[in-house]
């Protein structure tokens, strides 16, 4: 047998929903603090990649004169020296590569944690409407019942309906805008987690 509901269960469904968004904004409040340190792990993995490109520009002139000096049998130049700085120019080529789709993938996902914050928050408001014009349904309803026990006309009654209707009307408005939110927040959450498959295929090796 089903146990009965009653205004009570409502009231606290009412409370927890405040506690909920309580504990939303917080975790929203905490992403915040972690995307604000990404960004700025993507603004020193953009300097490292400018460093990285100057010094490969001098990589390159020190390996065009050791190239040409090669040439000379009497220079002090060995073939091994030229083959490590040839590599050197080449793996630092691929690093700059790679770090710029790095960046770029982390840069994404900063975009859109920001984002999913925003919708986030939004949830969070909408399920504080939900909470409030709950409570206004569930003591509107109670009042109905308590004054319609009493012996009153019936225009009374209907204007006290009304009434009812309205603010019932006004927490199915509501609740519909957080069905819309949540879908919302959900959708970009699912977009950030395709970024973050993203940025495995571009996990590369900073050194």
């Amino acid at each position: 047998m089903s146990p009965i509901i009653t205004h009570e269960d409502e009231l606290t469904l009412a409370a927890d929903e405040k506690a909920l968004v309580s504990q939303i904004k917080k975790l929203a409040k905490a992403q915040s603090v972690v995307t604000s340190s990404q960004k700025k792990y993507a603004d020193n993995i953009a300097m490292m990649n400018l460093a990285r490109k100057s010094l490969n520009r001098t990589l390159r002139d020190v390996l065009k004169q050791m190239q040409t000096l090669a040439r000379e049998q009497r220079s002090n130049i060995k073939d091994e020296e030229v083959k490590l700085f040839q590599d050197f120019v080449h793996k630092n080529d691929q690093y700059i590569e790679d770090n710029d789709k790095y960046l770029n993938a982390i840069k994404d996902i900063t975009v859109k944690k920001e984002y999913l914050i925003e919708k986030k928050t939004e949830f969070a408001d909408a399920l504080t409407e939900v909470a409030n014009k709950r409570v206004i349904v569930i003591k509107k309803a109670l009042n109905v019942e308590k004054i319609k026990n009493k012996m009153v006309d019936g225009d009374k009654l209907n204007l006290l309906d009304q009434q009812l209707n309205d603010v019932q009307r006004d927490f199915d408005r509501v609740r519909d805008i957080l069905i819309k939110r949540i879908h919302q927040f959900l959708q970009v959450r699912n977009e950030l987690t395709g970024l973050y498959t993203n940025l495995k295929n571009f996990t590369t090796d900073l050194s």
